[in-house]
């Protein structure tokens, strides 16, 4: 777990899971799109041609016109006479109705999509057609080359039918029959048929079994900016419905909304999340009226699976994302448990301002910011007050105050949150979350590691996609013991299911670190840092990293970096640094020979007991260690393992402190 110290703790620990998403929605069609994508079609609009898996389409020119117009314009509805100025020039005279109403359906014909249960095309009763698919787009600098892909995808179709035209000449025909006699006899021998035996066809790639997905940021298909908080909660049920599945891995979110706005192509994004799938699609909301548009596709080769939309009350909204999971195991083909089953299946009614509430909840509490967590809290409150018997929120307000314990080292938090955790239990034992801030208030109260590890492995039993209790079951109890083979398994196993975080990854060098394995410590830092170089707690551990190998130095400079985020600390240390140099760092630290220059300095007595250390001081070592076990600090949660306390170890209060931490 990254150690903060005084102010920076309200801006470096809440960054333990993620860093913040950035925000994004529909894709807009410019002229620059050559291709727009959907479902397992794809629109050149340019060329005016439509396919279906790489084959052409035969499609007339009004209809293909007028979904270039729906195209342009997604999810708007479009009106009869925004199709007759967008499809017949001024001053023709036709049946606008009944042209309109032939090209719609001849456009719903060639898209095989259905006026009772559109996928892609609906009609607005008296007012229009509205485009309800998810898009993407492609410029003409990504797109292949359609010529080869075309002549390729049919040269697949007719060699399937018989259709495409013989070329060769008829005089040739007879060398056939003959060839294939010689071929089939040439086979026959011994050693063909050993080596045949043991050859492995490669198996095409839509054949390879799907095990893992990535439900890509849902689009929010309201046409209001303020929805977004109820399409980023829809996204994340969803993720949540199909983790519980222990056959299946799933993405987390942190992960996934780093997607969102962006125009990355399946492949790419398959390739950088390690995923053989995506989900993705919609969610159209108007009053308590919920409906959800998905779809499957083949991350590898962008083939679409499967599509359907879902249309249900806010009131039973966990029905409707139950229904949308249960598809999506059927068409990957998966072996559900029948505890998983059950789950899937039993879907609570919730009052639907107690869910608006709770979405607007975890919207705040994915800012990973103090005052995020504070409006997050405040959420759940109202939504716990509104349906008492809401356990997911519960959860929610479990999450939110141990995460500002874990920000704060605050055991009022902690016990505020260890409350709200055992209260949404005994309203539903299959929340995950709940187990996991559980387990964390167990370690952080009140030292229990075995009660912990209880509620760990029924998180983690219960859903084996939720990265964090992966995550946090490593750094804070498997680390911290010292069962390092196992943490750092674990730790991969998080990074795993969330391999953009920048936590996770920093946290897997500091199980490394822990470990003593200091050059995998050193190259995870490193690649964190290229990629993330704001990022405060790779910061704070590099500076442990040096002070361990002896380059005072570059701890100090690594320690000024980390206080980026509180200039007046950052421009303090620089100061003392530039003085006298580290020594005088530490001395400053240890809060004995502060001048009033120093006073930007936060005083801690845990950094200060860090300080003294390195100063040669055990005794006042001690007494900051003493202070911090007084206050809760999450310091201590290494003692046992931190070489950094390595010359400690033969003290005797040192070992009566790993005896109140119930470590020894």
């Amino acid at each position: 777990m990254a150690r903060t110290e005084g102010v920076l703790q309200k801006g470096c620990m809440l960054n333990l899971l993620t860093l913040p998403a950035g925000s994004g929605s529909m894709p807009q069609i410019t002229q620059q799109d050559a291709v727009v994508r959907f479902g397992v079609f794809e629109a050149d609009l340019r060329s005016g041609e439509l396919r279906k898996s790489g084959v052409k389409v035969k499609v007339q020119d009004l209809p293909f016109r007028a979904l270039s117009l729906l195209l342009t314009r997604p999810n708007e509805v479009l009106s009869r006479d925004d199709f007759r100025k967008a499809l017949w020039p001024d001053g023709v005279f036709v049946d606008f109705d009944h042209g309109i109403s032939s090209a719609i359906n001849r456009l719903r014909d060639a898209l095989g999509d259905s006026a009772d249960r559109p996928v892609f095309i609906e009609t607005v009763e008296r007012r229009g057609y509205r485009w309800i698919a998810p898009i993407r787009t492609e410029s003409a600098a990504q797109m292949p080359d359609q010529t080869a892909r075309q002549d390729l995808a049919e040269h697949s179709t007719s060699a399937g039918t018989g259709s495409r035209p013989f070329s060769w000449r008829s005089k040739w025909i007879w060398v056939f029959p003959l060839l294939a006699v010689l071929l089939v006899a040439w086979g026959f021998r011994p050693e063909h048929r050993e080596a045949k035996a043991s050859a492995r066809t490669p198996a095409s790639p839509d054949s390879i079994p799907l095990r893992s997905v990535a439900v890509l940021p849902l689009q929010n298909f309201s046409n209001d900016p303020s929805q977004e908080y109820f399409v980023d909660g829809m996204t994340d049920e969803l993720i949540t419905d199909l983790a519980q599945i222990k056959e299946l891995k799933v993405v987390s979110r942190t992960s996934i909304m780093q997607y969102k706005g962006t125009h990355s192509s399946l492949p790419q994004i398959g390739r950088e999340l390690g995923v053989d799938a995506v989900v993705e699609g919609s969610v159209l909301r108007s009053g308590d009226r919920v409906r959800i548009t998905a779809q499957l596709i083949r991350a590898a080769t962008d083939r679409h699976i499967w599509a359907q939309s879902y249309d249900g009350d806010l009131k039973d909204v966990f029905a409707l994302q139950a229904r949308v999971a249960q598809a999506i195991t059927n068409e990957v083909k998966l072996n559900l448990t029948s505890e998983e089953s059950g789950r899937l299946q039993v879907a609570h009614s919730v009052d639907p301002e107690a869910f608006d509430l709770y979405l607007r909840g975890r919207y705040a509490w994915n800012e990973r910011s103090v005052d995020g967590l504070q409006r997050a809290i405040e959420f759940f409150k109202q939504a716990v007050h509104k349906d008492p018997n809401f356990a997911m929120a519960y959860a929610g307000l479990a999450d939110s105050h141990t995460l500002m314990a874990l920000n704060e080292a605050d055991s009022n938090d902690m016990a505020q949150g260890r409350a709200a955790a055992e209260q949404a239990i005994a309203l539903d034992d299959t929340l995950a979350e709940a187990h996991t801030s559980l387990a964390a208030s167990r370690i952080l109260l009140d030292w229990d590691w075995k009660g912990a590890e209880v509620e760990f492995r029924r998180a983690l039993k219960l859903n084996p996609n939720l990265a964090y209790a992966h995550h946090w079951y490593a750094n804070l109890l498997l680390s911290a013991q010292g069962r390092h083979d196992e943490a750092i398994a674990e730790m991969k196993r998080a990074q795993e299911l969330d391999p953009l975080s920048p936590i996770i990854a920093t946290d897997l060098g500091f199980a490394y670190y822990l470990a003593g394995k200091n050059d995998q410590a050193l190259e995870t830092y490193a690649k964190v840092e290229a990629s993330y170089p704001d990022f405060v707690p790779v910061h704070r551990y590099l500076a442990k990293y040096y002070n361990q190998v002896g380059q005072y130095d570059l701890a100090i400079k690594e320690n000024i970096a980390a206080y980026r985020l509180v200039p007046s600390v950052a421009r303090t240390l620089q100061q003392i640094y530039d003085r006298g140099g580290y020594r005088a760092v530490w001395e400053a630290t240890t809060d004995r020979r502060r001048t009033p220059h120093d006073k930007n300095l936060p005083a801690d007595p845990c950094s200060a007991s860090t300080a003294n250390l390195l100063l040669g001081r055990n005794q006042q070592a001690l007494d900051g260690l003493d202070n911090c076990y007084r206050n809760s600090r999450q310091t201590l949660l290494y003692l046992k393992v931190d070489p950094d306390w390595s010359r400690l170890r033969s003290e005797p209060r040192y070992r009566e402190l790993l005896q109140r931490l119930h470590l020894e």
